[in-house]
């Protein structure tokens, strides 16, 4: 058994008054942000990423557990980051703002595929498995290059996200939850590629373009969260370096830890924790919690 998965078996294991209080501990006095994707009550049965899917009665559970003891001292030590600006998210986003106003909800779009409704690959991948191409043939459409001159006029990904099962949200619908006193709306980049896999110019051409766009569309552009965001694996020092070219904005990423609050300021780097849909509140309280202690004891980061 993985020590992730310990940690989860004795959150669900423990009784709740005991979880809240260990967990209050452990994240006591950190930055904590929980990065996720969609919402909905159940997976649907063609979807061949589950785990990027949340129930919202766990995640509304989840929050509550993690406030019931209000760890740390600042107002905004807890947030909560969708990704890809899936329409259910931003109905969650939408719903319950008011109910967690000391919540930061995040809001991460790919600017020209909301604007010009160009879906993703890997949702067009669940479409051909629907249409019952062989899974092998149908995964080869992740493969092939990411070009920011063709990705989002493709024919096969326009009009995607206004299918109902990977619908988006418009960009009205995105300025409207900007407007929401707790929501931020952030850049997710245009070509939804992991850095890695792009020639240097292709990600300072994406960066740059992407941030024009959004600027346009949303207004000056604060956060940008990467892509495939686990550091040194799907991202480099370089493709920071490519940001912070661009301006003075916060970065966040994929790794899964909390934060001291100082390192929060523009133009840092900073991790979310990426949320597994199909655990429970329980277990996922006792993920963030094991993250955490984890974290106070070697105190690993990545100096970008």
């Amino acid at each position: 058994m993985t020590p992730d998965a310990l940690a989860a078996m004795t959150g669900r294991a423990l009784p709740r008054p005991a979880l809240e209080v260990g967990v209050g501990a452990a994240l006591a006095g950190l930055g904590v942000s929980l990065c996720l994707h969609r919402v909905a009550e159940r997976p649907r049965a063609t979807d061949w990423q589950p785990g990027l899917a949340i129930a919202p009665s766990t995640l509304d559970d989840l929050l509550e557990l993690l406030l019931s003891r209000r760890p740390g001292t600042s107002a905004h030590w807890l947030s909560l980051s969708f990704d890809d600006g899936y329409r259910d998210a931003a109905e969650y986003v939408r719903t319950r703002a008011a109910r967690f106003p000391s919540v930061e909800f995040f809001f991460f779009v790919c600017p020209a595929k909301v604007e010009r409704r160009a879906g993703f690959r890997w949702d067009l991948v669940e479409q051909r498995l629907i249409a019952g191409t062989p899974r092998a043939e149908a995964l080869e459409l992740l493969a092939s290059p990411h070009l920011n001159a063709t990705e989002n006029t493709r024919a096969d990904l326009r009009g995607l996200a206004d299918v109902p099962e990977f619908a988006m949200a418009t960009p009205d619908e995105v300025r409207a939850l900007a407007a929401l006193p707790n929501v931020i709306v952030g850049n997710h980049s245009n070509l939804h590629a992991s850095p890695v896999t792009l020639p240097d110019a292709e990600a300072a051409a994406d960066y740059r373009a992407s941030r024009d766009d959004f600027e346009r569309l949303f207004g000056r552009q604060r956060h940008f969260a990467f892509p495939f965001g686990t550091p040194q694996h799907h991202f480099q020092r370089r493709h920071v370096e490519l940001l912070r070219a661009l301006g003075d904005f916060t970065v966040w990423t994929t790794e899964a830890r909390p934060y001291r609050l100082s390192e929060r300021r523009p133009g840092a780097v900073l991790p979310r924790y990426p949320v597994d849909g199909q655990r429970s509140a329980a277990e996922l309280a006792g993920w963030l919690a094991a993250r955490a202690l984890a974290f106070r004891l070697r105190g690993t980061r990545h100096h970008f």
